[in-house]
Formats: C-alpha cells, structure tokens, sequence
C-alpha cells in the first residue's frame, strides 16, 4: 500500500507524519482501538512525555534555536527561516555525536551525516514544551510562533523607517515597541545564554536540570510525574507501570492512587484481549500466546473487574463505540463467554479497519510465531523514565 497527501503546509505534513510513525512504532499499532483510554491516562500520569523522546535535552536545545530563530538572522520569509531551522537542529545532531559518539538518545543518530530525520526534535517536543510553560503560549505552532515574529519584525522596520526618536510621542514609542516579539514574553528561559552550543552535550547541566525540574513541577505539579520528581523517587527498581503503582499508592494523592488503580485494572482487561487477539491470528499456533491464556483464563472474571463508567468519567473520554466494545468484552470475559470474547475481537478489527485489511481475516498471511499489538500498557512510564533519569543525571538534586 502507497501513501501520498497534499502538502498544503508543514503542520499538515507534521499531522500525516505523526500517523504514519504510529504505524512504526514496535507494538504501537493499535489493533482494537484503545489508544484514546491509553493516551488519556498517560497524558493524567506523564504529561508532556511521548513514546519517541529520547532525551530531557531536547526540552532546552529546540527552545534555543527557536527563540534565536527570531532575531532576523535567517532573513524575512518564513520558509526560508522553517529551513534554516531545520538545518540548525541537523547541526545539533552533528554536534552531539561528535562531541559524545557513543551517548544514547540522539535523534539521527542512525542517519547523519547523510541524512536527516522525518520527526525533527521541534516536532517531537514542542507539545512537552508548551506543557512546560517553556514556551508560555499553549496553543501557537512553531509555523505561527515564527510567522508571528516575522510580522512584528517587519512591523518594527516599518516604524524605523518613518525616523521615530526618543522625542515620539509615548503612543508612537508604543508601536515601536509592539514591533519586537520580546515585547510579547513568550517565552520562559531564564537559563538561556548566547554560548549554549560551545559546550552542548546530551547530557543536562545542573542549570537545566534544575529549570526543568522546576518547570516541571509548576507546570503540572498534581502530576505523577511531579511527584516522582519533588520526592526523587528512584525508578529503576520497577519493571512496569504497575510495580511503581503498587509501591507508592499510599504516598501519592487520593484522586492520583484511584486513577493508578484503574489503570492497573484497565490494564488487566485489555491485556486479555490482546492475548486472545493473538491466540486467534495464529489459530491457536502461538505458544506465547497460548501459555499466556492458560494462566489468565484461571482468573478472568476477577481480571476482567474494571470500573470503565468511572475511567470515562474521570478521565473525560467521549467515545461510545470504544466504551460499548469495552463493557461488552469485560461482560465476556466475566460470565466466561470467550466465544463471544473472540467474536466481538474479530467484529471490533474489522469496524476499525475494514472487512479486507482486518488481520484476523488474513489469519494464512501471519507468521504464527510473533505478536501482534503489543502487550502490557505502560501508559508511558518507560518514556518518562528516560525524562526523569536524565534530570537526576544533572544533579539537580546536588544542593539537597
């Protein structure tokens, strides 16, 4: 299958990228449409995190290059500047991997110096940037943001050329200074400097480790992640979501332990339906998948017990398709009806997908032995732990 699109603008490229690396995302795709329950939590417990992250340096590195984007040294025209932009965060990839060849996390590293990547850092992290408040309008583009900028550039020309002095009127001094996009205070970056590139590493200096971490914290401090931060909570212990839940459920706040449950109990249903997903595509042939049915069938009606009123209600879902398939296969799975458990399975692909590209209707083009759908939800945990780990490394915490 080919696809194409009318590339009308770079955020609608960015919106036909961003579904097409869902696609390759390893056990990303998702086969029975519960992406918005998973999404909606994660966004609760880790906001600001993606699954393609790789690093806390980027939160800084793109706010760098973009605040000084706008200081006219890459000319008037906005295409031009998206370019030049682009080619700075390429040099930044050539910068790190010079400086530290062997360190984790460098988007291009697999490309560069050939190439360049599809996903530019600014596109994967802008979104954690607004969440932030490290760039302090929430709901601008970068394309706007620089847009933005590049009138107000062309505004304050304009002024300069009509000779306005100090002896203006206060009204005239007024659209002078409306002419500067600082004048709009954007952005929050105290730590910026003009030297930044002289010494970049991957890694956070305790400066920015301490920024982020204080952004962070006041940004979204009823966050699980706030609180991992503030109690400098060690995360590589815990294997999954669920180990970190049950170890700290009586430390975080009522309404933070209740959402946690539910996702662990979430968790427990959708993790059944996958397994079946599997056992069906390879009719019976998958032994990862067969093991796995065998030790949750003993208990999948207790499995099955998850509140689903409540994780709509709580998290602000609106989608009745996927709560009516939800509700109908707990109520399999709790009766212990797995026929009518594999039917509504094979009926919910099909309605997402269509009769010809539904995998459980192509069950001879599969390979028997792999998986399909990914596994256990982890609703971001291990994408955070990179973030998290990253400002321990800093030493934020070296002044305590």
């Amino acid at each position: 299958m080919q696809l194409g699109w009318v590339d009308f603008s770079r955020e609608d490229r960015q919106k036909v990228l961003d579904v097409m690396n869902l696609l390759q995302e390893q056990g990303a795709v998702d086969e029975l449409g519960i992406g918005i329950v998973r999404d909606a939590f994660a966004n609760y417990f880790f906001p600001g995190t993606s699954t393609i992250q790789t690093r806390a340096k980027y939160f800084l590195i793109v706010p760098y290059l973009l605040k000084e984007a706008v200081d006219g040294r890459f000319g008037k025209e906005l295409g031009r500047v998206l370019r030049a932009v682009d080619e700075e965060e390429r040099q930044c990839g050539l910068r790190l991997m010079e400086r530290n060849p062997e360190a984790e996390g460098i988007i291009g590293k697999r490309v560069l110096p050939k190439s360049w990547v599809a996903r530019k850092p600014s596109d994967i992290y802008w979104s954690g940037i607004r969440t932030y408040g490290i760039f302090k309008n929430g709901y601008m583009s970068i394309s706007e943001y620089l847009g933005l900028s590049l009138k107000m550039q062309e505004r304050k020309a304009n002024v300069r050329m009509g000779n306005r002095g100090d002896d203006t009127e206060d009204s005239d001094r007024d659209d002078w200074d409306a002419g500067d996009i600082s004048s709009l205070n954007l952005w929050d970056l105290p730590i910026y400097h003009r030297d930044w590139r002289d010494e970049m590493t991957i890694e956070l200096t305790k400066r920015e480790a301490d920024y982020l971490y204080a952004q962070i914290l006041k940004s979204v401090p009823d966050s699980l992640l706030a609180f991992i931060l503030k109690n400098h909570i060690d995360l590589e212990p815990y294997l999954d979501f669920a180990s970190l839940a049950e170890s700290i459920k009586s430390d975080v706040s009522s309404e933070t332990a209740d959402l946690m449950k539910l996702a662990c109990d979430f968790n427990n249903l959708v993790y059944m339906a996958r397994v079946r997903y599997n056992v069906m595509l390879s009719e019976g042939q998958n032994e990862a998948a067969n093991s796995e049915w065998d030790w949750l069938s003993e208990e999948c009606g207790n499995r099955a017990t998850v509140d689903l009123p409540a994780i709509f209600d709580r998290l602000d879902i609106y989608n009745p398709k996927t709560f009516a398939f939800l509700s109908s296969l707990q109520t399999s799975f709790i009766e212990g009806d797995i026929e009518e458990a594999d039917r509504l399975i094979r009926k919910r692909e099909v309605q997402l997908k269509g009769i010809n590209r539904a995998k459980l209707n192509r069950t001879k083009e599969h390979d028997p032995d792999s998986w399909v759908g990914g596994g256990w939800l982890d609703y971001r945990f291990f994408d955070a732990r990179r973030i998290v780990n990253d400002i321990y490394h800093g030493e934020v915490f070296a002044h305590v």
